[in-house]
């Protein structure tokens, strides 16, 4: 399974406020992905910079591998592309991960509790309160029994 990080961070944090994964408009996987990333963290990914798996069905997606999505609501407007690829290189660099590796959700997981408190503040989106999504990480890593109450 080929991830961002960010769309893994997503999972969590909407898994811990209860979140219902259901089909988007866009036709993206993220409920898909979700399903199968909840029932077995055990599951290997491959955490990329780029078009992954919840990508991989959106009407957004280019034959190029390349979003084509503004974030019009974002002042200025900017690509989701751009928003997303530097999204998760932050993400890489606070987490000391390096794009392209493989491991298991679970590893991956615990090397994000150990950044909680913290990720959030890098994690969260422009719009999002970064206390809502520190709670949503904690848990959901909670539920997951990654994290300790």
């Amino acid at each position: 399974m080929k991830l961002r990080p960010h769309h893994l961070l997503d999972i969590i944090s909407d898994c811990g406020h209860d979140v219902e994964f259901k089909p988007d408009p866009y036709g993206h996987a993220l409920h898909r992905v979700a399903r199968a990333v909840l029932s077995n963290i055990d599951l290997k990914g491959q955490f990329v910079i780029g078009a992954d798996d919840v990508c991989r069905p959106c009407k957004h997606l280019q034959s190029n591998g390349r979003c084509d999505d503004i974030l019009s609501h974002l002042t200025p407007p900017m690509s989701k592309q751009e928003y997303n690829d530097d999204l998760d290189s932050r993400l890489f660099a606070y987490l000391g991960l390096s794009p392209g590796m493989t491991m298991t959700i679970r590893r991956f997981l615990e090397s994000v509790n150990e950044k909680v408190p913290g990720i959030e503040g890098v994690c969260s989106h422009p719009e999002e309160d970064p206390k809502a999504r520190l709670d949503g990480l904690i848990q959901g890593l909670t539920k997951l029994g990654i994290r300790r109450k």
